[in-house]
């Protein structure tokens, strides 16, 4: 069942193109790992899809809303209540966590439960404790992020996203900000999350782990998306000469 669809998507800065004539779907339950070089629009695609960016051209569909559509010649947006219903279907964790400094762990929880959401108060604090545990963090409940290690810090971020309860998770990056010894607990998480068949896309650039969770791995290069397919494909029998070449300096990691 698709559950997100983006056609001929394009976004310009300054005259730059970053996004070129993108177009992929995402299924229910499926993981998908984005993979390319620095500055090849991984990012800027993540932040289309989840709003916090804006388009210049092209259709975004979630779970059969809308988004935006450029039928009329120009990018339009659906009406604030239509994207709203939207924004909560997607969740996004950043590489450098996000966090509310001056709120408690359990308050950066049921903060968007509450406000957002409006999910009572005891309910958002039951979904907060039961996710902190999931993610092995039932004894920071209290903590506050200044507290935190790195990769705690970003399981409390996964935390947060997954209370709103969104269809589709999105991480940019999740572990490029951790030492490498914190990245494996944020990548155990994100892999039990697919073990849960989470509709997840991953934007990494650990390409071990895209390898063995990811159902499929799209390489993007210079803002379009190079070569899409199973990981058994993207990783063992590429077929564009730039996804060989950009996967070479990572065999030794992965292979």
């Amino acid at each position: 069942m698709e559950i997100l669809r983006v056609e001929n998507l394009r976004k310009i800065f300054d005259r730059e193109v970053i996004l070129d004539d993108v177009s992929l779907e995402i299924n229910k339950g499926e993981v998908i790992a984005l993979i390319g070089p620095s500055g090849s629009g991984k990012s800027t695609l993540l932040r289309c899809l989840t709003l916090l960016e804006k388009i210049n051209w092209g259709k975004i569909i979630v779970a059969g809303d809308t988004m935006v559509d450029s039928a009329t010649g120009k990018p339009c947006y659906a009406p604030e209540q239509t994207l709203r219903i939207i924004r909560l279907k997607l969740g996004m964790v950043f590489q450098n966590f996000n966090l509310f400094p001056h709120f408690s762990v359990l308050q950066n929880i049921t903060e968007a439960q509450v406000h957002v959401a409006g999910i009572p108060y005891e309910t958002a604090k039951a979904n907060a404790l039961q996710l902190l545990k999931k993610v092995g963090l039932e004894d920071k409940v209290d903590a506050y992020p200044y507290q935190l290690s790195g990769g705690q810090s970003q399981r409390v971020a996964i935390a947060r996203a997954l209370a709103m309860k969104p269809e589709v998770l999105f991480f940019d990056e999740p572990t490029s900000a951790l030492d490498p010894e914190l990245t494996g607990e944020v990548l155990k998480v994100i892999r039990d999350l697919a073990a849960e068949h989470m509709t997840m896309m991953v934007v990494t650039h650990e390409m071990a782990f895209a390898r063995d969770v990811a159902d499929r791995v799209i390489f993007m290069d210079n803002g379009r998306i190079v070569e899409s397919g199973t990981p058994e494909k993207i990783f063992g029998n590429p077929a564009n000469e730039r996804t060989k070449a950009f996967l070479q300096r990572f065999s030794d990691t992965y292979g």
